[in-house]
């Protein structure tokens, strides 16, 4: 099972929903957040960052469409995934958690995640 945390609005690139770890960043760079939210949210980027690979995939054109998924199992980075929604949600976003079975076409996969492209004229399983 592969699990993906979204908000309700689209990404320009993609044209899906956006991912939690994108609007993190931004709201971290907002004022809007009290010293202890803006620790926390900090500290759970700054581990993002130092032990979620970002996989070369992502950086190629032709793979703009392509989503990350965490695996089920992944227990490190989804305790830590759920601290950034509950913070996000107390700012007013709305976030959905997806699951499927069957993200696409995996381009990239380790311990924790997988880079996924949906397959075209499907209809997503999640």
């Amino acid at each position: 099972m592969f699990l993906r945390f979204t908000l309700l609005d689209a990404d320009k690139d993609s044209g899906r929903k956006r991912g939690v770890l994108v609007a993190a960043h931004e709201l971290r760079d907002s004022d809007k957040l009290s010293a202890d939210e803006h620790r926390v949210l900090q500290e759970a980027l700054r581990w993002f960052n130092q032990n979620l690979h970002v996989p070369p995939c992502l950086k190629l054109p032709e793979n703009r469409r392509a989503l990350s998924w965490f695996k089920s199992d992944a227990k490190a980075p989804l305790s830590r995934m759920w601290a950034l929604v509950e913070i996000m949600k107390v700012h007013g976003f709305q976030v959905e958690l997806h699951k499927t079975r069957t993200p696409g076409r995996i381009l990239y996969e380790d311990g924790w995640q997988v880079v996924a492209k949906p397959v075209r004229g499907r209809r997503e399983a999640w």
